[in-house]
């Protein structure tokens, strides 16, 4: 039962995570804390949109095709939940990104990840593109000196290389890594300013 409990949990957390998503879009309030945001949302954006365009043609569609009112109405409202579903992913990726401040790099997903990074435990970091089999957004790879990888559309493109290891909190447990990989929209630019604040903490 156990197993069955915490997927349970899960979902009710995710569903809760679309929502709220939905209401900072409503509200215009990103979760940045007051931080510079780096954004990650563009590598699966199109993606995203692409359901939810299927799901606004698929409702009418639906709506014409069943002859039973009762059915119509069910499938109706099952159609704009789902719509609005994808619509609350779609704005989770867009509220909640990266965060650089004058003291740390957090690192996220979604609500459901954030790894914060002093800058002064930042030996280097560096545009890495590197690609990952499976359909976990948060993976441990690697032996010895572990990269705990916080993966975008099955991939990363930058390396965040500790001065020691660390140990993380995130959802599947503790992790103490050496290394975090993450996704950025634009790496480049991400690199360059992430250098610059470690360079600026450490004077």
């Amino acid at each position: 039962m156990r197993p069955i409990a915490q997927l349970a949990r899960s979902f009710v957390r995710l569903e809760v995570d679309i929502w709220v998503s939905l209401a900072r879009v409503v509200a215009r309030r990103p979760d940045t804390g007051g931080g510079t945001p780096i954004r990650y949302a563009g590598a699966v954006s199109a993606v995203i949109w692409a359901f939810i365009v299927v799901s606004a043609v698929e409702i009418p569609a639906v709506h014409l095709l069943i002859p039973w009112p009762a059915a119509r109405i069910v499938a109706l409202a099952l159609g704009v939940w789902g719509l609005l579903w994808m619509a609350g992913m779609l704005a989770a990726h867009h509220m909640y990104p990266h965060v650089l401040t004058a003291e740390l790099l957090r690192v996220r997903y979604l609500r459901r990840v954030g790894l914060d990074i002093s800058l002064t435990d930042i030996r280097a970091i560096r545009h890495d593109l590197r690609a990952y089999d499976g359909a976990k957004s948060l993976q441990l790879t690697g032996t010895g000196d572990q990269t705990l990888a916080v993966i975008i559309g099955s991939s990363t493109n930058i390396r965040a290389i500790l001065t020691e290891p660390q140990t993380f909190p995130t959802p599947q447990g503790d992790f103490t890594v050496s290394t975090v990989a993450f996704w950025a929209d634009d790496p480049q630019a991400a690199v360059a300013k992430i250098r610059a604040a470690v360079l600026d903490r450490a004077v």
